[in-house]
């Protein structure tokens, strides 16, 4: 995992937990942030700064884009690409390049008269069409991922409401339905924990056994909130013995899940396995599977390397060749100044320079307009580059990191008011099997 300076990383985000009894996500970091509901703000960020309050901004998912229209949109520093010290390092080397090539120039170009600057410029040209068109292919692809990835976090979260559902409407006992909404909740969790951790696994010095087992021990330590007793974890220490032996846990526990389900229709809180219901309740569960499979893809199946390796090499060599024209270009108006006011040393060794003053000041108008498309230029790229290998890998950058605690953070929400409002309904529960009748006291 490359190093983003005073960023924190994923690595940072395993490491730190939160204890059972917090109200607070369960790899709780200042990227990942936790979220209380005010019923007169709403959803409100803890630890959101008045700036980020005044544009609007909770994350990197829920902003308000009026602001975006107006020129606030420069006063917004969250997360920019153009905060970002890896852009302004990149840029600062290319100025180093320029400032060299410029002084060369001087030194070693004996007629700077003779010479026609346009020419130079032609050279950093011939790239910015290849350039141009491969990151435009990138960022598509990467953003296509991006929207996949959150997709199928959102697929999977959409099952878990549907089964608690499902459930509600058949009857099932809440503590066999907690037991579904655990696994659910769980895996989910898990599923976010691994991505971070493979996130980890791409920093050659960090130790990835310490996070891993960080991860599992927060699992067994965080309350499952939606179970009344307030004393379930979202994961036992027997579950996770078991699960620690799997390749994929978070696709496991939903084999779980299903068994459960089969256990539940023999039994006779739901509708026997021949029967319609039952078909959309597994349907529900292969719906989560599929979107566990899906995160999975989004994020593993990288593009070919060589591919990215191209692009990159194209943008550098393409910035390079900027920062290289624009040296030329302000060594040769420099040293046509310097020959027009008498200033440059070749001028006796050469004889006499004649140049003129139009002469100088077309040459400076050069240099302004290559300053420009050689400045802004390299920045645009340099910038779109750093942006599609962000979307490409987002649990490795803060820049473009989903916001998959607030996203739990309001499914555990709905599960509880769920829970809750069943207690509220203005006729009988409803139920597929009666339930058992509670013994007469003595």
């Amino acid at each position: 995992m490359p190093n983003l300076g005073a960023s924190p990383s994923a690595a940072q985000l395993l490491k730190r937990g939160s204890t059972s009894g917090e109200p607070t996500p369960l790899l709780q970091n200042t990227i990942t942030t936790s979220y209380t509901f005010d019923p007169e703000n709403g959803l409100v960020c803890e630890g959101e700064t008045a700036e980020l309050a005044r544009h609007g901004i909770t994350d990197t998912m829920m902003y308000r884009t009026k602001t975006l229209t107006t020129w606030q949109a420069f006063e917004i520093r969250y997360t920019t690409v153009w905060m970002n010290p890896v852009l302004w390092f990149m840029m600062l080397r290319l100025a180093a390049v320029t400032l060299v090539v410029c002084f060369i120039t001087i030194l070693v170009v004996p007629n700077p008269g003779a010479l026609k600057v346009a020419k130079f410029t032609s050279i950093s040209k011939f790239l910015n069409v290849v350039v141009g068109l491969l990151l435009s292919f990138f960022l598509s692809s990467s953003m296509n991922r991006w929207y996949n990835c959150v997709n199928g976090f959102l697929e999977l979260f959409d099952s878990i409401r549907n089964l608690q559902m499902q459930f509600v409407a058949l009857g099932v006992p809440e503590e066999k339905t907690m037991l579904v909404l655990r696994y659910g909740f769980a895996s989910a969790w898990l599923l976010y924990g691994q991505l971070l951790l493979e996130a980890v696994k791409l920093s050659p010095d960090s130790d990835v056994k310490d996070h891993y087992d960080s991860m599992w021990d927060q699992m067994c330590r965080k309350a499952f909130r939606v179970d009344r007793t307030n004393k379930t974890m979202l994961l036992d220490r027997r579950e996770e013995v078991v699960l620690r032996l799997t390749r994929d846990p978070p696709g496991m526990m939903w084999m779980w899940v299903a068994a459960l389900i089969g256990r539940l229709a023999q039994d006779g809180w739901i509708p026997p396995m021949q029967s319609p219901t039952y078909g959309r309740i597994m349907n529900l569960c292969q719906s989560a599977h599929g979107g566990i499979r899906q995160v999975r893809a989004s994020i593993s199946v990288q593009a070919p390397f060589a591919y990215t390796h191209l692009l990159a090499t194209l943008v550098h060599l393409n910035n390079f060749l900027n920062a290289l024209t624009l040296g030329l270009v302000g060594g040769i108006a420099t040293s046509t100044w310097a020959v027009r006011a008498g200033y440059h040393f070749y001028l006796e060794p050469v004889g006499d320079l004649h140049v003129k003053a139009e002469q100088v000041t077309q040459d400076w108008q050069n240099m302004a307009v290559t300053f420009l498309y050689c400045f802004f230029g390299p920045l645009i790229y340099q910038s779109l580059l750093l942006i599609g290998m962000n979307l490409a890998q987002p649990f490795d950058s803060p820049d473009a990191k989903m916001p998959i605690d607030r996203l739990l953070h309001q499914l555990e929400i709905d599960m509880c008011d769920g829970r809750d409002l069943v207690d509220h309904l203005a006729f009988e529960k409803p139920f597929f099997k009666a339930p058992e009748p509670k013994p007469a006291a003595a």
